[in-house]
């Protein structure tokens, strides 16, 4: 702009430091602005545990602690009301089962409450307190019955007849008393101190003491040390009952040897008896034909002797209706005929009975039977036991010693429950296994049918 001389006025000229100033204020504020949006927390997603997992957790673990109560329940009212059940041994069923009950009354359903707060613990210190006493409590004592159980049933077989005498209410229930203080010692240290609890860790997750001494401890008592003595246990059970099983079977056979079966000892003594009380004469084909068949088959019963006269007896039938015989003597004839009958099969049943040869193959079946059953409940309650507390137990025991170590809490708890779930079925393991139990069952849940069958048998 060109200045007018004649005005004498100058053109206004612009100051750069207040453009400088004008730029930084503008710059400040823009940063200042920017930092406290980028300083302002974004709160994260809540977490929410999708409703589909909700739901069918909560109907599994519901449906785990009513099998466990139902089946336990039914355990102690048949012990206690079903007389073929009064039995000494079975008091320790009754512990074991008391056992899973408290343990469906009183852990589970915290555990539960603990699920629902997605792993928070909303219910307080000392409630949390006696939720994990009680979980190690219950949980150690149901083992430790499974274990006193195994130990009776040694005794049982390999000293039957002093440990009969020595089987009394005293002596189960001292057992019993037992098998409570020691699941209290093992369970009680945390509260009086042993232990790495904090406030802070109580309040929020209220888990198991994670203090290393404390957990190779309790996990011994708890776990470890029970399941070598139940393996050790019912092995030795099972090489006792196969010892029997050979033991009988080489007496079945020197049986067989020095007793021969009656019927070939004295083949003709026997067809006079059958053919005196049947009124008919004996004949030497007939004795003939028996010793032909003890030569053959020693260990069959003759049928031979009695089949003779019933065919000579049909022959005059045919020979009296042919020549015209009244009504009255052929009655009397069919009378005789069913008579012979009667009397042979009841001779057969005496032979049966003296036989001593049939009396052990009899035993012999029952007992290799029994063998079967036992080895598979033995199979089948070890198995069980293991598959349901060793994963809980071997987690509980590497994580305190393996700080790099992480585990999900979802598996922790999926190994927790396992283990639960070892309550709810050894009621079916250790009584619908057992006939009695079953009779038992069936009685208390439907008695109708129980006194029609009662009917039908008498």
């Amino acid at each position: 702009m060109i200045a007018d001389p004649a005005s004498g006025a100058q053109p206004p000229t612009q100051d750069p430091m207040v453009l400088s100033q004008l730029f930084s204020i503008t710059a400040s504020i823009a940063n200042s602005t920017a930092t406290s949006v980028d300083a302002t927390p974004i709160p994260p997603p809540p977490s929410i545990i999708p409703i589909v997992e909700l739901v069918l957790g909560t109907i599994t673990y519901l449906v785990i602690i009513a099998m466990t109560v139902v089946g336990n329940t039914l355990v102690v009212v048949a012990v206690f009301s079903y007389r073929p059940l009064k039995k000494v041994q079975n008091y320790l069923l009754v512990s074991l089962a008391a056992s899973d009950l408290a343990v469906a009354i009183f852990v589970m359903p915290l555990h539960v409450v603990k699920f629902l707060a997605d792993g928070k613990w909303l219910l307080g210190i000392w409630v949390c307190q006696f939720f994990t006493t009680s979980d190690i409590l219950l949980c150690t004592s149901s083992i430790l019955n499974l274990c006193a159980i195994a130990i009776d049933r040694y005794w049982a077989i390999h000293d039957p007849l002093n440990y009969a005498q020595k089987r009394t209410p005293k002596f189960v229930c001292g057992v019993i008393v037992i098998v409570w203080v020691l699941s209290i010692m093992i369970s009680v240290p945390p509260i009086i101190g042993w232990n790495d609890w904090t406030a802070k860790k109580l309040v929020e997750t209220c888990e198991l003491s994670s203090e290393k001494l404390f957990v190779l401890y309790s996990a011994s008592g708890s776990f470890f040390v029970p399941l070598l003595v139940m393996v050790v246990v019912y092995v030795k059970i099972f090489i006792s009952a196969r010892q029997r099983i050979r033991t009988n079977r080489g007496r079945s056979a020197l049986m067989r040897i020095n007793h021969p079966p009656p019927e070939c000892r004295d083949g003709a003594e026997v067809s006079r008896k059958v053919a005196k009380r049947a009124s008919e004469p004996l004949t030497k084909n007939g004795s003939g034909a028996l010793g032909r068949k003890c030569e053959r088959q020693p260990l069959v019963e003759a049928e031979t002797a009695s089949a003779q006269p019933l065919k000579q007896e049909s022959s005059k039938l045919a020979d009296e209706d042919s020549s015209g015989k009244t009504h009255s003597e052929d009655t009397i004839t069919k009378d005789m005929k069913y008579a012979h009958s009667v009397t042979v099969k009841k001779l057969d049943k005496e032979k049966d009975e003296e036989n001593p040869a049939n009396v052990l193959r009899k035993r012999e079946k029952i007992s290799v039977a029994k063998e079967k059953r036992a080895a598979k409940t033995i199979a089948v309650i070890i198995f069980v036991f293991s598959f349901c507390w060793l994963p809980f137990f071997c987690a509980y025991v590497i994580m305190p010693f393996c700080e790099s170590c992480t585990l999900h809490p979802k598996v922790l708890q999926a190994f927790t429950w396992l283990g639960y779930i070892n309550s709810s079925l050894n009621p079916f393991l250790y009584g619908i296994l057992n006939l009695e139990f079953r009779r038992a069952f069936k009685k208390i849940l439907c008695p109708k049918s129980a006194l029609e069958a009662r009917r039908r048998s008498r």
